[in-house]
């Protein structure tokens, strides 16, 4: 299993972001690279692609604030 992080984006941690957009849904099979969500924090858009191959478990909800470095999805 491989755990999906809120980058870090900011040079304080302490500052949420928001997962703005989920690209894949609950128990989608994705591809390595394949991209999967957009997440925002002050006005910076990233986008997130999967580490690895494998189903997709959602952690957050779009519209979440979420800690920066923290699990959104996994991968198995």
């Amino acid at each position: 299993m491989s755990d999906v992080l809120f980058p870090m984006m900011t040079g304080d941690a302490s500052e949420p972001g928001v997962l703005a957009t989920w690209y894949v849904a609950d128990g989608e099979v994705v591809a390595e690279n394949h991209l999967i969500a957009e997440v925002a924090i002050d006005k910076v858009d990233a986008e997130i692609y999967a580490p690895v191959a494998g189903t997709v478990t959602l952690r957050v909800e779009e519209g979440d604030e979420v800690a920066q470095g923290a699990v959104i999805a996994s991968i198995e």
